[in-house]
């Protein structure tokens, strides 16, 4: 990928670089960084205190957020708890910041039943869906937003990076510091299928000595099918032996790799961009030469992806052109979830 000062910066976030220039960057950054937390913790005292108010609202509320920077899989599960109310009877809304505008669009397209409210007042938001008769709030990236008060909060955490460097913003993932994991209700550790049995424990072993009692669920990513541009869906074992070409601005693209390989396909090319990269022609220009160039029988690219790449002039490859579906399996402690879901309703 041609170079970005995100790229770069995301690259000294992760670790990535270490050259003299690099290094005083890094230290830079550690400043800010130290400026940044001040600021986390005066907020959360604030709300400690009471000095800072949450507002109740007369239905339940569930959040699902996260203290890194994105990767962790909000989108899909926030998919997976829309549809759990549904299943329920309820009439769910999902409220979001909207500031990565492709999950959003994403969210609309999967839950044409559900009302997804984009804006920075989600207080208002709340009382907007609340008299459009939905019982049941589903707040999306709603870890750090406190101001409206949830009766269950979901925390997300990577197990491949889990806390990254452990450093905050900008010098590293963290939005705010481990010690937030006492906020949590329950915690959700996704992607466990790309770690080993060791990891896993010790992470789990981690988690427990950080937020003791915290019920913990595990999660894994499972692709669902594959969508041409048509909308048609193929079963995800339809790429077995197949030569690909991926293409993801996503946080992670190596879990998408892994997802892909894991079905059996031979990935012969990738074009990795940023989280929220915003395409141009000029991208879709190199996606088609690069295509050309790699012998690939399909390009495979994401549901986050497709909402933007699909406004624009496709032609050339759009048969080649396939979406990886994605669904969240909880593989561990889908009872601890339910559990608490209900006690929500009920309650």
């Amino acid at each position: 990928m041609p170079f970005s000062i995100k790229t770069y910066f995301v690259s000294l976030m992760k670790d990535e670089r270490s050259g003299t220039v690099d290094a005083v960057i890094k230290v830079l950054l550690k400043v800010l960084s130290f400026v940044y937390t001040v600021a986390v913790n005066i907020v959360d005292r604030a709300y400690k205190a009471g000095i800072r108010r949450k507002y109740r609202v007369r239905v339940p509320v569930v959040s699902v957020g996260n203290i890194t920077l994105g990767g962790t899989g909000k989108t899909p599960f926030t998919i997976f708890l829309a549809d759990h109310f549904l299943n329920k009877g309820m009439n769910p809304a999902v409220l979001t910041r909207g500031y990565g505008k492709d999950e959003s669009r994403m969210l609309r397209d999967e839950l044409p039943d559900v009302p997804v409210i984009v804006g920075q007042d989600r207080v208002k938001s709340a009382r907007w869906a609340i008299e459009q008769g939905r019982d049941v709030l589903i707040l999306d990236d709603g870890f750090q937003h406190r101001r409206i008060a949830r009766d269950l909060d979901v925390l997300m955490l990577d197990s491949v990076s889990l806390f990254g460097n452990g450093s905050l913003f900008p010098r590293g993932v963290l939005r705010e510091p481990v010690s937030s994991l006492e906020r949590a209700d329950i915690i959700a550790l996704t992607k466990v299928d790309r770690v080993g049995v060791d990891r896993r424990n010790d992470i789990l072993q981690r988690l427990r000595d950080l937020a003791p009692g915290k019920p913990v669920i595990l999660t894994r990513h499972r692709p669902s099918c594959i969508i041409d541009v048509t909308g048609a869906a193929y079963s995800a074992e339809s790429v077995v032996g197949d030569k690909v070409m991926l293409v993801s601005g996503i946080v992670d693209p190596d879990y998408l790799a892994f997802l892909v390989k894991k079905l059996g396909a031979e990935v012969v090319a990738r074009m990795d961009y940023t989280d929220h990269h915003r395409y141009t022609q000029w991208d879709v220009k190199e996606m088609i030469s690069k295509y050309a160039e790699s012998g690939a029988e399909k390009i495979i690219i994401t549901k986050k992806d497709h909402v933007k790449i699909k406004d624009l002039d496709i032609s050339r490859v759009e048969d080649k052109l396939f979406v990886l579906d994605v669904v969240i399996d909880i593989v561990e402690g889908k009872e601890k979830l339910i559990a608490g879901l209900n006690s929500v309703i009920s309650g």
